[in-house]
């Protein structure tokens, strides 16, 4: 009899491992949406990282709804190697913010620490979008 390894159970494991190993993930996902009829508004985040500079351009991109749309963004930092954890608080901008998150060539010989970015936006007839966030993980050498 051959055993099988459900590939649920295999990403599990593997995100225990790094876990347990102090590394941070990388997370997304949004709070739950009340269902309606209608369509509703909704924001998607998405991001691309320079890996020369390490700054990284979040994009809120909304669909659905009626323009124009007001963006709020909030970004939260946790500092793994001193647990200092600093948050922003909610802010207006554009559908675009930059951040910088950059990556240490070395794994191992670093610092670590993460960057939640969180986002929602608000049509012309006051409709908030559900809340949405990409956790990332970054480091600098030590």
């Amino acid at each position: 009899m051959r055993n099988w390894v459900s590939p649920r159970a295999v990403l599990f494991v593997a995100t225990l491992s790094l876990s347990a190993c102090g590394a941070p993930s990388m997370e997304e996902g949004g709070e739950a949406e009340l269902g309606s009829s209608a369509q509703a508004l909704t924001s998607t985040l998405t991001f691309t990282r320079n890996s020369a500079t390490g700054n990284t351009v979040f994009t809120n991109t909304v669909t659905a709804g009626t323009a124009p749309f007001t963006y709020y963004w909030q970004t939260t930092t946790d500092q793994e190697w001193n647990g200092h954890v600093t948050v922003s608080g909610w802010y207006q901008a554009g559908n675009s913010q930059t951040f910088h998150c950059p990556r240490a060539p070395i794994r191992g010989e670093e610092y670590l620490w993460s960057l939640k970015v969180e986002t929602y936006a608000v049509d012309a007839t006051g409709a908030a979008s559900p809340v949405v966030y990409r956790t990332l993980p970054c480091s600098i050498p030590r």
